[in-house]
């Protein structure tokens, strides 16, 4: 099995708190806008917390794509390794 590179590892979990808490931030920005009824003020903060969750939703795709291409390099990598065991030889007398 192929030893995971540090930064490799680092970046994933960078990449699971950051999706973990923009959800987070998602359900709070969703409460708040449950709670708003309809006054000039109001309408104000649902344009801000609706171009709020448009903004995150866009860095969600984003993190997803990369967790993609990561994963696709570390199958990629795997699948080298295979067949680079696959051809080894071994020469042994016994």
């Amino acid at each position: 099995m192929r030893e995971r590179k540090p930064l490799e590892t680092t970046y994933e979990l960078t990449n699971l708190e950051e999706t973990k808490k923009i959800h987070d931030d998602q359900a709070r920005l969703h409460e708040n806008l449950k709670a708003l009824k309809g006054s000039a003020e109001e309408r104000a903060l649902t344009q801000r917390y609706t171009k709020q969750l448009d903004d995150q939703e866009s860095r969600l795709e984003t993190l997803q794509r990369e967790s993609a291409d990561l994963q696709k390099k570390h199958d990629d990598a795997r699948a080298e390794l295979d067949k680079m065991i696959e051809s080894l030889s071994l020469d042994a007398t016994i």
